[in-house]
């Protein structure tokens, strides 16, 4: 009699702990727009994980990189703006905001020139000087995220200082 007790006892143990143990193995289900909206949070979209760079630069550490590649651009363009020998009646000292634009092949092109109306009036050719200069850099290797190419935008800005020349009369 207890023998019979004990296995019913047992049975009933064993159907009990089947019906509740099925929510100890159900994990709770993840839905596909739950794991990208997760993933969209973890991604910084205003930074990159490897910079744009130049092949003379490409060696160095990522900060390093990163100011060689500014280093470069700005020695191009003032390269350029010295190689025409500007020539104002009037001293301009200005901080010329250049916007760039890198896309995913490396190529680099001015969006904008942001300048005072001086510099405008006194040098109008400083916006092709600079196109021009930008078109004459080495080959880019574009900034990667999560190693993929990806576009980027930044403003460069250039220091002017061109001093007044005395026309000869």
């Amino acid at each position: 009699m207890i023998f019979v007790l004990m296995k019913q006892l047992w049975t009933y143990c064993l159907i009990l702990f089947l019906c509740v143990s099925c929510d100890f193995f159900k994990k709770p289900v993840v839905t596909e727009e739950e794991l990208v909206a997760q993933e969209k949070e973890s991604i910084n979209l205003n930074t990159v994980d490897e910079f744009p760079s130049f092949s003379n630069c490409d060696s160095l550490e990522k900060e390093q990189q990163k100011n060689c590649f500014f280093q470069t651009l700005t020695d191009q363009i003032y390269e350029q703006l010295t190689q025409n020998n500007l020539l104002v009646t009037k001293t301009i000292k200005d901080t010329i905001q250049v916007q760039l634009y890198i896309d995913t092949l490396g190529i680099v092109n001015v969006i904008d020139i942001q300048k005072n109306a001086v510099t405008a009036k006194y040098i109008p050719s400083i916006d092709s000087l600079i196109k021009v200069s930008t078109e004459n850099l080495p080959k880019a290797s574009p900034a990667y995220k999560r190693g993929i190419p990806v576009q980027t935008k930044f403003i460069l800005p250039i220091i002017l200082n061109v001093e007044e020349q005395k026309l000869e009369e």
